[in-house]
C-alpha cells in the first residue's frame, strides 16, 4: 500500500453484530462500498433481504453500498483495510480462517484493525500477541487496535463519537488518518501504545460489571464513583506491570470507555452487574443475552494474570469472587470497604 489517499481505502469488516454493523453503515457515507462479512450464509440471506440487522442493531437501513457476503474471499479481494470485530473469545480461531487467504492475497499490503475488548481465556494474551502468534511478527506492522467510548447504537445514528487507534507502525497510523479524515461523526485520535489501548478496552469492563452490581443494589452515586476512580487506578496499575504506559489510560480508551461503560444502561457488562444484584445467576445471564459481554470473560482472565503476576488487583479480585466463587455481595462491600487504609497512590 505505498500510497495513503482515502481513496485507496476500501473497508472491510469481519463481523456482522452490532458494532461491525454500526461502523459499516457509518462507512457506507463516506466510501463508495463496504463489505460487510456475516458469520453464514442464512444470517447473510437475512441481511440482504431486509437491508436490516434485527437480530444486533434494529431499526437501522444497510445502504446499497453495503456489500453483505458470507465469505472471506470476496471481502480480500475488494477491501484493504479491514475490521476484526469479533469477540475476543472468537479473535484465534477467526483469524486461522483468515490466514489461509494470505498467500493468495498478499496481506503485507492490508490493515488490519482490531476492535475486540477483551483478554481470551484460551491464551491469556492480548490481540496483538494472538494475531502475531497465527501472522508471525513480520504482520505486526499492519496491525492496529482501535478502543474508546463507543456504543454501536450511537455510531449507527451518526452521534459524535471519539476513539482512539494504536499501532506499532506509524505509517499505519498515516494510512487511518487518511481513511477517517472525512468522517463526520467518528474522530480518532492515534498512539503508538498498542498494549495500553488494547489493556484499557478490556478491563474497563470488569470494572463495569463492579458498577453494575453497585447500583443494582442501590448503593448510591458516591459508590459509583468511587468504583469508577479505585477502578482506573487498578486498570493503570495493571497495564504498567505489562508494559503499558500510563498516561494512555487517562485517555479515551481508559477513562473515556470506563465512564461510558460503567454509567449507562446500554452497557452489556454493567448489565451483567445489574442482574447479579438482582440474584440472577452467572449462567442464567449469560445464556440470556444476545450480545457477549466481554467483562465476564476478561475478569477469570485478568483474575489469573494478576495471581501470576502478583498485581494487587481488589476490584477484579471481588467481582471474580462473586461471579465464579460465590462470594455473597454483602460480604463483596465489607471486603472493599474495609481493606487496610493506604495512600491513594501507591
Amino acid at each position: 500500500m505505498e500510497k495513503n489517499n482515502n481513496a485507496d481505502f476500501v473497508p472491510g469488516i469481519i463481523g456482522a453484530g452490532s458494532f461491525g454493523t454500526a461502523l459499516a453503515v457509518n462507512f457506507s457515507k463516506y466510501t463508495d462500498k463496504v463489505y460487510l462479512k456475516c458469520r453464514n450464509t442464512e444470517f447473510a440471506k437475512k441481511l440482504k433481504q431486509c437491508r436490516q440487522n434485527h437480530d444486533y442493531l434494529p431499526g437501522i437501513v444497510l445502504k446499497e453500498n453495503i456489500i453483505i457476503e458470507d465469505s472471506f474471499e470476496p471481502v480480500f479481494k475488494n477491501a484493504n483495510i479491514i475490521f476484526l470485530v469479533v469477540p475476543s473469545i472468537a479473535l484465534k480461531s477467526i483469524l486461522e480462517e483468515i490466514k489461509r487467504y494470505d498467500a493468495q492475497f498478499n496481506f503485507n499490503d492490508y490493515i488490519f484493525i482490531n476492535t475486540a475488548k477483551g483478554v481470551g481465556l484460551d491464551t491469556l494474551e492480548l490481540s496483538h500477541k494472538v494475531f502475531s502468534d497465527v501472522f508471525g511478527k513480520r504482520m505486526l506492522e499492519r496491525y492496529a487496535m482501535l478502543s474508546g467510548p463507543s456504543f454501536a447504537a450511537e455510531v449507527a445514528v451518526g452521534l459524535p463519537t471519539a476513539v482512539c487507534i494504536a499501532s506499532f507502525n506509524n505509517f499505519v497510523l498515516a494510512g487511518v488518518k487518511e481513511f477517517f479524515k472525512n468522517n463526520q461523526n467518528f474522530r480518532i485520535y492515534t498512539l503508538n501504545d498498542v498494549i495500553g489501548l488494547e489493556l484499557g478496552g478490556a478491563l474497563k469492563n470488569i470494572i463495569a460489571i463492579a458498577s453494575g452490581i453497585s447500583d443494582g443494589l442501590k448503593l448510591g452515586y458516591n459508590a459509583r464513583a468511587a468504583l469508577i476512580t479505585r477502578g482506573i487506578a487498578e486498570i493503570t496499575r495493571f497495564g504498567e506491570a505489562m508494559g503499558a504506559d500510563r498516561q494512555t489510560f487517562a485517555g479515551l480508551s481508559g477513562i473515556g470507555d470506563l465512564i461510558l461503560t460503567s454509567t449507562s444502561d446500554l452497557s452489556r457488562n454493567k448489565t451483567v452487574g445489574l442482574k447479579i444484584a438482582q440474584g440472577m445467576s452467572l449462567d442464567s445471564i449469560v445464556n440470556g443475552m444476545k450480545m457477549i459481554a466481554e467483562g465476564v470473560t476478561t475478569t477469570k482472565s485478568v483474575h489469573i494474570l494478576a495471581k501470576q503476576k502478583n498485581i494487587y488487583m481488589p476490584i477484579t479480585e471481588i467481582v471474580y469472587l462473586v461471579l465464579y466463587e460465590g462470594l455473597k455481595l454483602q460480604d463483596a462491600i465489607k471486603m472493599l470497604i474495609q481493606r487496610d487504609i493506604k495512600n491513594e497512590f501507591d
